[in-house]
Parts: structure tokens; C-alpha cells; sequence
């Protein structure tokens, strides 16, 4: 069976699985559960997630494989967010959850489709230090790092990279 990759309708329960998968993920990645909660708390929690599901600008993309939910990521096109990147219309990724560098792969080149559609002309992620599997994809799709200044509380120990990639489209 092959995996799909589907926008994603934010109800309690695809929230509440996104939430569980999320702590594990990030737990392994940042090394500790605590990190893990607490990371996933401020970005990731159910009632975050359903709060966005109004939000027009974020949107959660899954790996499915039939009917059985895989790896997520969010793209959000929001201008606030995407501010002070040097592009004109940029999108950017963000909590990427994934279990397999196929799985990310296939996130990776949706999102990568939807930009392209929509007409953006950069797409730029944040990745924790940590994260070797996603750097080293993310390099061999031909991302490079960037300075970005966030006005967002940065976490000092888990320190995060920022990626981008400029996108060319036809008219």
C-alpha cells in the first residue's frame, strides 16, 4: 500500500493523536520527556491545534498509509509569521513530527507542491540542532541555512537552525 499525503481536518481526536505522537517525537529529539511536554505544550497541544483549525493562514499536513495516520508537519502562510525572511510571499514549516526519512521525504515534497501552487516564492523552516535527520534532508533538497531574527522566546538550550529554499514557479 502506498502513503498519501493529505491535508489534515483538525477534529478532538486527530488533535489528541497528533498531541500523543508529538510528545514522543519531540521527547527522543530534544532528549528528555520533560522537553518533550513542555515544547509540545506551547505548540502542539490539542486545544492548540483545534484553535487553529479556524485559521486560514495554518494548515496541517499527514502522511497516511490506507487510513492510518503517519508523520504531520504545519505550514503556515501567515505574513506576521513569515516576516523578515527576504521574500515576497514566503511559507513557512513548522513541528515537523515524522517516524522515517521516507515519510519526511514525502512531506518535504507536498509542501514543497503547495508553495509552488500558491505561488510562493520561498519556503523556510525551524529545526532544532538536534534534528540531524531533518538537516540532512532538508540539505539534500537543496535548503541552505539562514540567519532569521525571531521575536519569538527562544528556548536557549535546545537551540533551533533555520533552512530555506527559494522556489521558482511559472506564471
Amino acid at each position: 500500500m502506498s502513503k498519501v499525503v493529505k491535508f489534515v481536518v483538525l477534529l478532538i481526536e486527530n488533535a489528541l493523536w497528533m498531541e500523543n505522537k508529538a510528545i514522543g517525537f519531540y521527547t527522543a529529539v530534544l532528549g528528555d520527556k520533560a522537553s518533550g511536554e513542555k515544547y509540545v505544550t506551547e505548540n502542539l497541544s490539542h486545544q492548540k491545534l483545534i484553535r487553529i483549525q479556524n485559521d486560514f493562514s495554518v494548515e496541517m499536513l499527514m502522511v497516511y498509509e490506507a487510513e492510518t495516520p503517519l508523520s504531520f508537519m504545519k505550514l503556515n502562510s501567515s505574513r506576521l509569521y513569515n516576516q523578515n525572511t527576504g521574500a515576497n510571499k514566503p511559507m513557512g514549516i513548522e513541528q515537523v513530527v515524522y517516524f522515517n526519512s521516507e515519510e519526511l521525504s514525502l512531506l518535504l515534497k507536498r509542501a514543497e507542491a503547495i508553495a509552488v501552487q500558491r505561488k510562493h516564492d520561498l519556503i523556510w523552516i525551524k529545526v532544532f540542532e538536534k534534528d540531524t535527520v531533518l538537516k540532512e534532508l532538508l540539505q539534500s533538497f537543496d535548503y541552505r541555512e539562514f540567519h532569521f531574527d525571531e521575536q519569538a522566546n527562544e528556548d536557549s538550550q535546545h537551540q533551533q537552525l533555520y533552512f530555506k529554499k527559494e522556489l521558482l514557479y511559472s506564471s
